[in-house]
């Protein structure tokens, strides 16, 4: 007999929330803070033998396993059959994950493909423009004129959007970051203005590669990192080298230090609870580890770099 119920239990402990519970397939299902379609929790129930459920929530990183409860000591051949599950359980796993991202990475391309080059009279040039940023010449930022925008899984209309392509150390497209306008270039009226889409890969290392690395005189590379887009293209005309946006405090403090660099400039946020001062002291730190020469520069007032930039202006 399977406890159900203590299953459910251990899976909303992990931040899972299954609607049902079936076992001999593997099961996707909503984690906490998951909205519309998105499902970053999976789970698979063996119900032979000594009933084992293996967990996973991409969300937080976490995994875990369920084991029935019993008066029976498992045997040695039980503590096998229950390895080979979760064995078997991690690689079915890694091919529905497989073949998720290539779906995902199709949808990705047809979207890129089908957006706009920025110009400076496009909705996302005049967005950039009104936060006192130049528009740049790169292909990882696109423009689209009418992008759907869903809300707890219901679309509630279309804006115009800045896109930026999320890219592995590879160069492989991994994700979009949306940016929702309104038509003269100001935020969207919408509850969430920035959004990821679905990934087609891991975001660990990825970023917004705005610019190449620049050559310095030590023979090295140099290359600024910081974390929201506008951050970036503000540290960038202060420091003068090119910045890549990481997305997010996490996405800096993973970021992956391409190869034959020698200088990093890394353009924290200044955070009151220090979340961006303290990722990129760990971005500088694991710089240091590969011998390349780390600068941590935070804006003296809370804020970000277009903070900063802005209040220089304002001042002048």
């Amino acid at each position: 007999m399977i406890d159900y119920r203590s299953i459910e239990g251990t899976l909303r402990g992990g931040g899972l929330l299954p609607d049902t519970i079936t076992a001999g397939k593997l099961m996707r299902c909503k984690v906490d803070g998951d909205r519309g379609g998105k499902k970053s929790g999976a789970f698979r129930l063996f119900d032979d033998g000594v009933p084992t459920c293996v967990w996973w929530n991409w969300k937080t990183g976490d995994s875990g396993v369920w084991v029935s409860a019993s008066t029976k000591p498992m045997t040695q051949a039980d503590r096998l059959l229950q390895r080979q599950r979760i064995e078997q359980a991690r690689r079915e796993r890694e091919k529905a994950q497989a073949e998720q991202w290539e779906r995902n990475h199709a949808d990705l391309m047809r979207r890129w493909d089908d957006a706009q080059l920025l110009t400076e009279s496009c909705s996302a040039g005049l967005y950039l423009q009104r936060r006192g940023l130049v528009v740049p010449n790169t292909e990882a930022l696109r423009f689209v004129p009418a992008l759907d925008y869903w809300h707890d899984g219901a679309m509630v209309g279309r804006f115009p959007a800045m896109l930026a392509a999320v890219t592995n150390p590879a160069g492989g497209l991994v994700a979009i970051h949306r940016t929702y306008l309104t038509s003269d270039g100001y935020k969207a009226s919408v509850p969430t203005i920035k959004k990821l889409t679905h990934t087609a890969g891991p975001l660990a290392g990825a970023s917004i590669k705005i610019g190449e690395p620049v050559p310095r005189s030590d023979g090295g590379l140099g290359l600024g990192v910081a974390e929201g887009i506008e951050t970036a293209i503000a540290a960038a005309m202060l420091g003068g080298v090119p910045v890549w946006p990481c997305v997010s405090a996490h996405g800096l403090a993973a970021f992956v230090l391409p190869g034959g660099l020698s200088s990093l400039y890394v353009f924290g946020d200044h955070d009151e609870n220090g979340t961006g001062q303290k990722a990129a002291a760990q971005l500088a730190d694991k710089a240091a580890q590969r011998g390349v020469v780390a600068r941590v520069l935070i804006p003296p007032a809370l804020g970000d770099w277009n903070d900063e930039l802005q209040a220089r202006r304002a001042a002048a």
